[in-house]
């Protein structure tokens, strides 16, 4: 016959058993409590070599920071607001902050939603979904650049970009934001003067002429381009007419009545040509054929009065250079209320609206309602 089975015997082996395991959980949620700490520079650590050179930088950045990772918050800590407790069936990651201006120091769970945030609003979620947790141990955590793109991370988390990848960037330059990616290199003012042939003026019905670009981009040399041009031709201030250069455009012939020194009028034939670029010059004018008076000091100028003859052109461009992104670096030439494209920023046309004396500019990108300063880069 079977024996009896005592039941409390086998409710203290039940108990035992259960002991048993609760004391091992315990141990293994001890040791599993100890957190990964994200690698910061706070762990910075040279060879005997380098030694002296690792304690400037951990002082250095021991003065910037306000915060740092623990592992385990002492006993009797403030956690969110609220007393510690030494977790068992879970191991947040607690970080200590310093409050300097209070002198005091409290306790949280970066993991924890309702948990204060490190950097002024940016939830702590954000830094460690997108693999900087290192950052959050940093005071200057939102300025500095995690992924090397150009743009801080505060930039990044304000265009939702990511700021552990390179190729997730914001725009270069937008619309309604004075944040941008520009600097100005250089700017200059070329200068021009546009001749047409002399016979033009006697003759009655003309169909074509010759004129002449006189360049003065160097402040000293006078380099003379000569071409024929018909209505509907288009050209550059280099003579170029490609079908791209689009600058100046032929309107056609028209008589015009010119007074000589003595007050003598006569009809004259005169070319009128379209400016395509300017907007605070005359879009069209017309050029008096005849020589130009270019030589510095020449005696009995006609420039500057109703009989000039030929065309002054004062050109101002600027330099512009890309500073994020992966056209970093690049720079291009923009002229004087000019539309263009910023290189790695295709999507907006911006215009170059002004150069002032400084060298620095201001675009306006497509949409805006104002102008957004692009300062001179430092040298």
């Amino acid at each position: 016959m079977a024996e009896q089975s005592n039941p409390g015997r086998n409710a203290l082996i039940i108990g035992i058993l259960l002991g048993l395991a609760t004391g091992g959980l315990g141990v293994y949620t001890m040791v599993s409590s100890k957190t990964s700490v994200p690698v910061t520079n706070l762990d910075a650590a040279g060879t005997a070599a380098d030694s002296l050179t690792a304690a400037a930088n951990k002082a250095k950045d021991d003065k910037e920071r306000s915060r740092k990772i623990v592992d385990i918050a002492p006993e009797g800590a403030v956690v969110n607001n609220k007393p510690r407790f030494t977790p068992i069936f879970f191991s947040p990651e607690l970080w200590q902050v310093s409050i300097d201006s209070k002198k005091m120091t409290t306790v949280i769970d970066i993991y924890d939603p309702k948990a204060e945030s490190l950097h002024n609003g940016v939830p702590n979620s954000w830094f460690i979904s997108n693999n900087i947790s290192d950052a959050l141990g940093r005071a200057d955590g939102l300025a500095i650049d995690s992924d090397g793109d150009g743009f801080t991370n505060m930039e990044e988390f304000g265009a939702k970009t990511s700021p552990s990848d390179p190729n997730s960037l914001p725009p270069l330059i937008e619309a309604g934001k004075p944040n941008h990616k520009l600097e100005v290199v250089a700017t200059r003012t070329d200068k021009a003067v546009i001749e047409v042939e002399g016979m033009l003026a006697y003759d009655a019905n003309p169909t074509e002429t010759s004129i002449t670009i006189h360049a003065d981009r160097s402040g000293t040399n006078r380099l003379g381009k000569k071409f024929k041009v018909k209505p509907g031709d288009s050209f550059d201030l280099s003579g170029k007419m490609d079908g791209a250069s689009k600058r100046f455009t032929v309107v056609g012939f028209e008589k015009m009545t010119y007074s000589d020194s003595v007050g003598n009028k006569s009809e004259e034939s005169a070319l009128r040509v379209r400016d395509n670029v300017t907007l605070t010059g005359e879009k069209e004018f017309v050029i008096r054929a005849g020589f130009t008076r270019l030589r510095p000091g020449a005696k009995n100028s006609d420039i500057g009065t109703p009989n000039v003859k030929g065309r002054d052109i004062n050109d101002s461009s600027a330099t512009l250079r890309v500073t994020a992104g992966p056209k970093a670096g690049k720079t291009f030439d923009v002229m004087l209320n000019d539309t263009f494209q910023v290189p790695g920023n295709e999507k907006i046309s911006c215009k170059l609206e002004s150069i002032d004396a400084q060298g620095t500019v201001n675009v306006r990108p497509e949409g805006a309602e104002s102008p957004i300063l692009v300062p001179k880069a430092a040298k």
